[in-house]
C-alpha cells in the first residue's frame, strides 16, 4: 500500500473508533429505555388480556364503546382539518359526519356496536384465512405449508363463529371480549420476549464493546 492509502485507511479506522465510542453509550441508553417501556407495555397488555378472558362480556362492550369514542374524536378531528384546509370539500365533510355519527351510535348503543364489530372481525378473519391458504400454496418446500394451513383453518373457524353469533349481541360481546383478551395476551408474551431480546443485546454486545 502507498503511504497515502495507509493514511486514509488509518483515518477511517479512527473515525470508526470515535463513532463507536460516541454512539454505543447512546444506543445502550436507548435500548435500556426500550426494554423498560416494552416490559411495562407487556404487563399492561397482560392485565388487559386477563380481564378480557375473565370478564369477556364486559370487556367486549368496553371495546365497542372505546372504538365508538375513537371514531367520534376522529370525526371531530376530520371536520376540523376540513374546516381549516378545504371548507368546500364534500368528501371531507361526509367523512367527518360519518365518523362522528357512527361513533355516537356505538357509544349510545354498545350492543349494536358489538354486533357491528363482530361482523368486521369476521371479515378480517375470513381475509386472513384466505391469505394464509394462498401463502401455503405458494411456499416451497411443502413441509413449511403446515403452519399457514393451520392458521388459515383456525381463522376460518373463528370467522364462522363470529358470523353465527352476530344476531345475538350478548353472545357477540362475550366472544369479542374473549377474542380480544386472548389476542392481547399473546401480544404481551411477544412484547416481553422482545424486551428480553433487547436485554441480551445490551448485556452481551454493548457492554463488551464499550
Amino acid at each position: 500500500m502507498l503511504p497515502e492509502q495507509l493514511l486514509r485507511t488509518e483515518k477511517r479506522r479512527n473515525r470508526k473508533k470515535d463513532w463507536k465510542m460516541i454512539n454505543y453509550p447512546v444506543r445502550r441508553a436507548l435500548y435500556e429505555k426500550y426494554i423498560v417501556h416494552t416490559k411495562r407495555l407487556a404487563v399492561a397488555f397482560l392485565l388487559l388480556g386477563l380481564s378480557g378472558i375473565l370478564f369477556p362480556g364486559f370487556f367486549g362492550l368496553t371495546v365497542a364503546v372505546f372504538v365508538g369514542w375513537m371514531m367520534f374524536f376522529s370525526g371531530i378531528f376530520a371536520g376540523y382539518v376540513t374546516f381549516r384546509n378545504d371548507r368546500k370539500s364534500l368528501l371531507g365533510w361526509f367523512k367527518s359526519i360519518l365518523l362522528t355519527v357512527t361513533g355516537i351510535l356505538m357509544i349510545s348503543r354498545p350492543f349494536t356496536g358489538v354486533s357491528a364489530l363482530a361482523v368486521l372481525v369476521a371479515v378480517y378473519l375470513f381475509t386472513d384465512s384466505a391469505v394464509n391458504f394462498m401463502l401455503a400454496f405458494a411456499l416451497r418446500p411443502p413441509v413449511h405449508k403446515i403452519w399457514p394451513v393451520v392458521n388459515g383453518l383456525v381463522s376460518a373457524v373463528l370467522a364462522v363463529i363470529f358470523v353465527y353469533y352476530t344476531p345475538n349481541p350478548l353472545a357477540s360481546s362475550w366472544i369479542l371480549g374473549l377474542y380480544v383478551g386472548i389476542s392481547l395476551l399473546f401480544d404481551a408474551m411477544m412484547l416481553w420476549q422482545l424486551g428480553k431480546g433487547a436485554g441480551k443485546i445490551v448485556v452481551e454486545k454493548m457492554v463488551v464493546e464499550e
